[in-house]
């Protein structure tokens, strides 16, 4: 027997005055409304009402099962306000990761606004240019520009990362300035880490491509070192356009873009 619900159309016969009532606030029929009143009866071995023509009343044995009906029925409520709150509550670990670049240059405010809205959750940043199983390496969510690798998870396309190739005016002036994609052979080219380009870059203008040879005159191992490298007037080097800000673009002449990560 449903006793939760019998007490539910108890209290609503009781609070509308009629088993009909009760039938409409419970959006059941009058007859089942009924059947459970009496199966509760039955099973508490007392008459819960008087029915007449006008309605229904409560017997003494049913004003104190009432009082007691309505307190287990808020209580119920009460339990499963306090199920939804816990559901929603945000906390535990959650790991993230991200590259190098990301990390320092991004990442920061998007934890603090994260720990801000969710005081209870333990965040891990793990910086890293690698690409990780998420799996394996117990990674809830990563930050990724090009290839995202194998394994298991959902990969969601959030934006296309505009990639540009800097370098000074300075080294420019001393270097060349190229007309062509070929003139970048002439230029040393400020490569990061072993993974980047090696022998060519690829340079996009509109529908077109084309492999532009490179001269690798340095390979860094942090971001940060290659901005060392091009205030330092050493090379040119490939960049997120984000991280730009004081460089001549060598893209505006002639008009070939790097190729952009999605």
């Amino acid at each position: 027997m449903d006793m939760l619900g019998a007490f539910e159309s108890f209290v609503s016969a009781v609070q509308s005055g009629s088993l009909s009532g009760a039938a409409r606030q419970r959006s059941m029929s009058q007859p089942a409304i009924s059947q459970q009143i009496s199966a509760l009866e039955t099973k508490l071995n007392t008459r819960l009402l008087s029915r007449n023509r006008s309605g229904v009343r409560m017997t003494p044995s049913g004003e104190i099962v009432f009082r007691h009906a309505v307190a287990m029925l808020d209580e119920q409520a009460n339990l499963k306000t306090a199920l939804e709150d816990l559901s929603d509550k945000v906390e535990g670990q959650l790991v993230v990761t991200a590259n190098l670049a990301f990390c320092q240059h991004i990442m920061g405010e998007v934890i603090i606004e994260l720990s801000k809205q969710f005081p209870d959750l333990k965040i891990v940043l793990r910086a890293d240019d690698r690409i990780l199983d998420l799996a394996a390496e117990n990674i809830d969510f990563a930050l990724r520009s090009g290839l995202v690798g194998d394994g298991k998870g959902v990969v969601q396309k959030i934006g296309t990362l505009s990639i540009l190739h800097v370098a000074t005016p300075e080294y420019l002036d001393t270097a060349g300035r190229p007309q062509t994609p070929d003139d970048l052979i002439n230029l040393a080219y400020i490569q990061y880490k072993a993974t980047d380009d090696r022998i060519a870059t690829l340079l996009l203008r509109g529908t077109d491509a084309i492999q532009a040879p490179i001269k690798i005159g340095l390979t860094a191992q942090f971001p940060g070192m290659m901005f060392q490298a091009i205030n330092g007037h050493l090379g040119y080097a490939k960049m997120p356009e984000f991280l730009v800000l004081d460089a001549a673009l060598l893209h505006k002449s002639p008009l070939w873009r790097a190729s952009p990560d999605p």
